[in-house]
C-alpha cells in the first residue's frame, strides 16, 4: 500500500512539472462501423512536427502544443483519411472516440503483408519486434489458423519435439516464453496433439512477438513474449463469420450489447480425421471466448472476458505398427500396444479498466484468473511369444511394460497497474506494479511408482519503470524492473533499447537486458513420447533463471512496401536448470542448475511487390547447455536438444484477381540434435497378480546430443476462392451474408522426400537387429476443405 501511494505521489509530481512543456491531447482512434479501437493508427498536428500512432489499446497522446486551433490529421491502413479540429485555450483536450471509416478496398485484397505504422509493441524503439496480423495467419496454408503455427513461420522460432505444440526462441526451453491474451498470462496455451493454440482466430486483433531485448513492463519469462490483442465486438450491427472444414468447425459473432457496448462470442471445436483414423483416435478439443465493452465516456473503458478451453486425447498407435510389421514381414507386434491420453483444461477470466486521467496520463488497471491443468498418461505394453529352441514343444513368453504419469496444476491470481504519462512530445515515462499469488500441484508416476509429487503456493511483486525519449534522430529507452519472489529479497533487471535513424529509410538498433525466472518448466521428454506440455515447477530457495541478451539490428526500407531487417544476438545464460528424471528421489533432488549461451544472425525481408506480397527469413543459430556437477552428459557441455544451425522460411500469397488468391509456404530446418541409444539396461520386477516377470528397459547414450537428425523440408499450398455463383453463394445469400469463400488446402507436397521424425529401434526385426529405422511424419499429402461465411 505504501508503495503504490508513493507511485501516485510521484505521478502528480511528474504531471506538476510537465504543465510547464505546453499542451497535449489525446483520445482513441476506432472503427466508424464496430467502434473497435485501430492499433497503429497515425495522427499527425497539420503545419508541426508532432504526431503520434496509436497503441495496443488505440490510445494516443501529443504533447507540447500551444494555445490555438490546429488540424490532426488521422490515418490508418484500409480506411479513409479524417481530419479533426481542435482549439486548446487553458488546458489539453481529451478527445471523444475518432472514427475512420473503411476504404472500400478491403485489407484483405491488398496485401498479406501490411506497409503500417509502428505497432503494439513500440516499433520505433523495440529491437527483435515481429508482428502477426491476422491475414498473416490465414494465409500460411499449413498454419491452419493458428497463431502458433504461423509464429514458426518467423525467424528466430522452431518447434521442439515431434507432434509437439511446444516452440523455442533463440535457444532458449520452451518454457521460457511467455503468452499473454489481452495482458493475461496464459499457462499451456496449446491444444494437445495437433500442435495448434487455444486462440480462435477469428478474434484476434493483432499479435506482436518479441523474441529479444523486451522491455521492463514484462517479466517471469527469459526468451520471448508474445502480446496477443484480441476484438472487443461490434457496437453497431450483428457480425460473424461460420467456417466448417476437414480439420475444423469454428464460429464467431459480434454485435451491440446496449448503449457504447459491444459483446463478442467465438468456439472452435477441433477433429482431424485421418488422424482419428490412423491412430485410433477418440479425441476432441474445444475453445470458446466471450467478451464484453462498455464505454462509459470519453474518459473511462471496462472490459470483462473469459476464456476456456477443454482437450480430450485417447490413441495408440496399434493400426501403425501392425502396418509397420507387415511392411517388414514380421509379426512381433501384433501384440504391440502403445498408447497416450491427455486431458487439458484452461481457463481465465480478466476485468480491465482503461482511464484517461488527464491528456497526459493514460492509465490501465488489471485483475485476472489464470488457470491450467493437465493429466498426462503415456505407456508400452508388448507381449512376445516365440518357440524355445533348446526345449522343444516349450514357448517363451517376453512381455515388456512401462509406463508414465504426469499431472500438473497451476493458477495465477493477479491484480496490475500501469501508467503511461506524456511528460514532453519527445518524452514518455512509463510506470507500473504487479502483484501475483499462484497455486501449483504436480506429480509423477513411473511404472506406477509414485516418484513425487508436491503442492506450492508462492507469491510475487514487480514493479518496473522506463523512460522512453527522442533526440534528433537518437531514440533511447532505459528500464528496471524489481521483483520480489517470496519475500526473498529485491532483485534488479535493468534493460535499454536504442534506436538511431541515419536516414528515412535506414536505421540502427541495439538492446541489453537482464531477464529473470522464477517459474520454470520441467523437461519431461525422457519419459513421454513427446513432450506436449510445460509441467511448471517454481523455485524455491534457489537462484532464479537468468539470461542476458545482447542485440545489435538493422532495417532498411528498400521501397514504400518493402522493407528487409537483420538482427545479431548473443544470449548469456548463466542459470539455467533442467531436471533428470532419472533421480528417483522427490523433486527437488531432480533439479539440476547448469549454465548455457545461444548466439546467430537472421535476415528477414517482408513486403509487396505488385500483386505478390508475403516474407522470407533466413537464420543461422547455435545453443548449448552444461550441467558441471551432474551426470547430465557427465558434465561435459552438449548441444541444446532443438538447436537447429539453418533455417529457411518462406510465405507468399499471389493476389491473382478481387475474388481469387493463390498463397504457399516453404520451410527448411537443419536437424535438430539428437542422443543416439546404443545399450539398454533392462529393470525386471515380479507381478504376483499375472505370475509374470515384466522387463522394462532404459535406454543409455555415451554422449547427449552427440548425432544430427536429417533436415525438415516442407512445401504447403492454398487455393481461396470468394463465391460468386452457386449453392455456396445461394447459402450466404440466404442468411444475407455479405460474402461466401471456399479453400483448399494442399500440404505435404514434397511428401516424397521423407522427413525423418524419429528413429526406431530393429531389435527383434530380421535384417535389422542392429540398426535403427527411420520413421517419417509425411508419407502422403493430404487435402483440406473450407467454406466460410462472414457477415
Amino acid at each position: 500500500m505504501k508503495r503504490l501511494l508513493f507511485l501516485q505521489i510521484f505521478i502528480l509530481l511528474v504531471v506538476a512539472g510537465a504543465k510547464g512543456q505546453g499542451f497535449s491531447v489525446s483520445g482513441y482512434v476506432a472503427d466508424s462501423v464496430a467502434r473497435e479501437t485501430l492499433i497503429g493508427a497515425t495522427v499527425v498536428v497539420e503545419g508541426t512536427n508532432k504526431a503520434a500512432v496509436t497503441d495496443k489499446f488505440g490510445f494516443f497522446s501529443i504533447a507540447g502544443l500551444k494555445k490555438g486551433t490546429y488540424n490532426l490529421s488521422i490515418s490508418h491502413l484500409g480506411y479513409i483519411e479524417n481530419t479533426v479540429q481542435i482549439e486548446i485555450e487553458n488546458k489539453g483536450v481529451i478527445l471523444s472516440e475518432i472514427l475512420l471509416k473503411a476504404s472500400s478496398l478491403s485489407l484483405d485484397e491488398v496485401s498479406v503483408v501490411a506497409s503500417r505504422p509502428d505497432k503494439v509493441a513500440d516499433k520505433t524503439i523495440e529491437t527483435s519486434h515481429i508482428e502477426l496480423t491476422p491475414q498473416m495467419i490465414r494465409s500460411i496454408p499449413t498454419a491452419g489458423n493458428d497463431v502458433f503455427a504461423a509464429a514458426r513461420y518467423m525467424p528466430g522460432i522452431d518447434r521442439t519435439e515431434p507432434f509437439s505444440p511446444l516452440y523455442t526462441v533463440r535457444g532458449g526451453d520452451p518454457g521460457e516464453n511467455a503468452v499473454l491474451l489481452d495482458g493475461v498470462m496464459i499457462y499451456n496455451p496449446y491444444h494437445s496433439s495437433v500442435s495448434s493454440g487455444i486462440f480462435n482466430s477469428m478474434i484476434i486483433k493483432n499479435v506482436d512477438l518479441l523474441v529479444g531485448g523486451f522491455g521492463a513492463e514484462f517479466g517471469g519469462r527469459n526468451s520471448s513474449v508474445m502480446y496477443i490483442s484480441s476484438k472487443d465486438g461490434n457496437t453497431s450491427e450483428l457480425h460473424g463469420e461460420i467456417e466448417p472444414s476437414t480439420f475444423h468447425s469454428k464460429l464467431f459473432f459480434e454485435f451491440p450489447a446496449g448503449n457504447n457496448a459491444s459483446m463478442m462470442v467465438a468456439a472452435r471445436y477441433m477433429y482431424d480425421l485421418p488422424f482419428s483414423f490412423i491412430f485410433q483416435n477418440n479425441s476432441y478439443f474445444y475453445d470458446y471466448n466471450l467478451s464484453y465493452t462498455n464505454r462509459l465516456n470519453n474518459r473511462h473503458r471496462i472490459t470483462l472476458k473469459y476464456f476456456e478451453s477443454k482437450d480430450f486425447v485417447g490413441f495408440n498407435f496399434n493400426t501403425f505398427y501392425k502396418y509397420f510389421g507387415n511392411s517388414f514381414n514380421t509379426n512381433i507386434y501384433d501384440n504391440f500396444i502403445l498408447e497416450q491420453r491427455n486431458d487439458w483444461k484452461n481457463r481465465s477470466a480478466t476485468a480491465i479498466h482503461k482511464y484517461i486521467l488527464s491528456p497526459r496520463v493514460f492509465v490501465r488497471n488489471q485483475v485476472y484468473y489464470s488457470a491450467h491443468q493437465s493429466n498426462n498418461l503415456s505407456g508400452i505394453d508388448f507381449r512376445l511369444e516365440f518357440p524355445d529352441e533348446d526345449n522343444a514343444g516349450d514357448t517363451i513368453r517376453f512381455k515388456w511394460t512401462t509406463n508414465n504419469r504426469l499431472k500438473s496444476q497451476i493458477s495465477d491470481l493477479c491484480a496490475k497497474s500501469a501508467v503511461t504519462i506524456k511528460i514532453a512530445n519527445f518524452n514518455e515515462l512509463h510506470l507500473g506494479v504487479e502483484y501475483n499469488t499462484y497455486g501449483f500441484s504436480n506429480g509423477i508416476r513411473i511404472n506406477d511408482v509414485d516418484n513425487g509429487h508436491f503442492t506450492k503456493k508462492p507469491s510475487m511483486v514487480a514493479a518496473f519503470a522506463e523512460d522512453k525519449f527522442s533526440v534528433g534522430f537518437f531514440t533511447i529507452r532505459p528500464g528496471m524492473r524489481f521483483s520480489n519472489y517470496q519475500d526473498m529479497g529485491w532483485k534488479l533487471e535493468p534493460r535499454v533499447n536504442a534506436t538511431a535513424r541515419l536516414s528515412g529509410s535506414f536505421k540502427l538498433k541495439a538492446a541489453y537486458g537482464e531477464y529473470l525466472q522464477y517459474i520454470i518448466s520441467m523437461n519431461s521428454n525422457e519419459l513421454e513420447m513427446s513432450q506436449i506440455v510445460d509441467y511448471y515447477y517454481p523455485l524455491d530457495n534457489v537462484k532464479p533463471a537468468k539470461s542476458v541478451h545482447y542485440i545489435l539490428g538493422a532495417e532498411k526500407r528498400l521501397t514504400q512496401t518493402l522493407v528487409i531487417s537483420a538482427d545479431i544476438y548473443y544470449k548469456e545464460m548463466p542459470v539455467v536448470y533442467a531436471f533428470d528424471m532419472n533421480n528417483y528421489y522427490g523433486f527437488s533432488n531432480k533439479l539440476q542448475a547448469g549454465t548455457g549461451n545461444a548466439y546467430g544472425f537472421e535476415i528477414f525481408l517482408e513486403g509487396k511487390h505488385k500483386n505478390l506480397s508475403g516474407w522470407c527469413s533466413y537464420s543461422y543459430a547455435k545453443s548449448s547447455r552444461q550441467y558441471p556437477q551432474t551426470l547430465i552428459n557427465e558434465g561435459r557441455e552438449f548441444a541444446f536438444d532443438y538447436n537447429r544451425p539453418h533455417t529457411f522460411k518462406t510465405v507468399a500469397i499471389m493476389q491473382m484477381r478481387q475474388s481469387f488468391s493463390l498463397s504457399g509456404s516453404f520451410i527448411f530446418l537443419s536437424g535438430a540434435k539428437r542422443s543416439v541409444e546404443t545399450t539398454t539396461q533392462g529393470y525386471y520386477y515380479y507381478d504376483p497378480l499375472t505370475n509374470e516377470t515384466v522387463n522394462f528397459p532404459l535406454w543409455t547414450a555415451t554422449d547427449k546430443n552427440g548425432a544430427r537428425m536429417p533436415p525438415i523440408v516442407n512445401l504447403d499450398m492454398a487455393i481461396t476462392k470468394k463465391l460468386n455463383r452457386g449453392f455456396g453463394k445461394q447459402l450466404a445469400d440466404l442468411i444475407h451474408a455479405d460474402a461466401s469463400f471456399a479453400t483448399i488446402t494442399i500440404r505435404n507436397l514434397l511428401f516424397l522426400y521423407r522427413n525423418v521424425e524419429m528413429y526406431f529401434p530393429g531389435t527383434g526385426i530380421p535384417g535389422y537387429n542392429d540398426k535403427y529405422i527411420p520413421i517419417a511424419g509425411n508419407y502422403l499429402p493430404s487435402v483440406g476443405a473450407s467454406y466460410t461465411i462472414k457477415f
